[in-house]
């Protein structure tokens, strides 16, 4: 058989293509296995991450209290409301330890508070009479887990915490589906009746410590929650983000060595690479509170 010049410089060069496309059609394949095994590598860590995290985030005393059916559904609740706070402000850097109390009222949780001693614990009084629903439904322990993202800030800001986990029980209740009506709606009913100890010359800061010292906690709480507020309001504005995902962030990078307010000030604009926690900060202990606060929640 004769072959044209033209033929003969063709064909190797074909040959070179097709070999060089085998090649890349193997590599190809070998890369899609692989991407595809490092895909259900990733998927079932995951997995497995979120169930450790589940059985590991918290530690249950107490529950030899009650009995059995209650113990369970009490261990249900705690769950649940851990899972629901975590979805909402991140997996916390340390293990968090549930202490239970039976106590008889006329509410599933009467009382509650955290220690902050060591790594932190929190501490619920609970009347088991209540059904799982009730407990589910009750704003306590988001509250009281809220607390738990931050650090312990000492006396002086009690108001900036009690209104961060204000602020943020709320936030955890909604995200989970819990919240009966509009957030907006339920922030405005909470905080608009204490707008009236922020008209005043003094600062903000001032008067939420005073109303703390008082023992008026809502006014203190829900006048604190406003701080948090407004820096959701300027986060959604400028960083095109909100207040929960900002502490989420917050949770991988700084929790663990922040120790007072101004560390996590710091942490806080340092994730944002903008000033914004600390002029407003500095807003609330300078500034009159009259022009800080509106005299309508809106």
């Amino acid at each position: 058989m004769k072959y044209s010049l033209l033929t003969i410089s063709i064909k190797p060069t074909l040959a070179r293509l097709i070999l060089v496309k085998l090649r890349l059609v193997k590599l190809t394949f070998v890369k899609l296995a692989f991407v595809k095994l490092a895909f259900c590598c990733v998927l079932m860590m995951h997995c497995f991450h979120a169930m450790s995290v589940t059985q590991d985030q918290f530690k249950v005393h107490g529950l030899s209290a009650f009995e059995n059916e209650q113990a369970k559904m009490l261990k249900d609740w705690l769950t649940q409301g851990v899972n629901a706070t975590r979805d909402t402000l991140g997996v916390y850097p340390t293990p968090l330890a549930l202490h239970l109390y039976p106590r008889e009222s006329n509410q599933p949780v009467p009382w509650a508070y955290t220690r902050r001693d060591g790594k932190g614990s929190v501490h619920l009084h609970v009347d088991v009479r209540f059904g799982l629903t009730k407990f589910v439904d009750d704003w306590t322990i988001y509250h009281e887990l809220a607390h738990m993202a931050l650090p312990y800030l000492g006396d002086e800001y009690r108001w900036f915490s009690e209104g961060f986990a204000s602020f943020m029980q709320y936030q955890i209740m909604a995200q989970a589906g819990l919240l009966k009506g509009k957030l907006v709606d339920n922030y405005h009913t909470k905080i608009s009746p204490h707008l009236r100890w922020f008209n005043s010359d003094l600062t903000a800061a001032s008067i939420a410590t005073r109303l703390m010292d008082n023992q008026q906690y809502p006014a203190a709480y829900w006048g604190g929650a406003y701080f948090f507020i407004i820096a959701d309001q300027l986060l959604i504005k400028r960083h095109s983000t909100t207040l929960t995902e900002l502490i989420t962030h917050y949770q991988d990078c700084c929790r663990t060595h922040d120790k007072n307010l101004a560390d996590v000030v710091t942490s806080l604009d340092g994730i944002l690479n903008e000033a914004l926690f600390s002029r407003l900060l500095e807003q609330y202990e300078n500034k009159p509170a009259r022009e800080v606060y509106p005299e309508n929640f809106e």
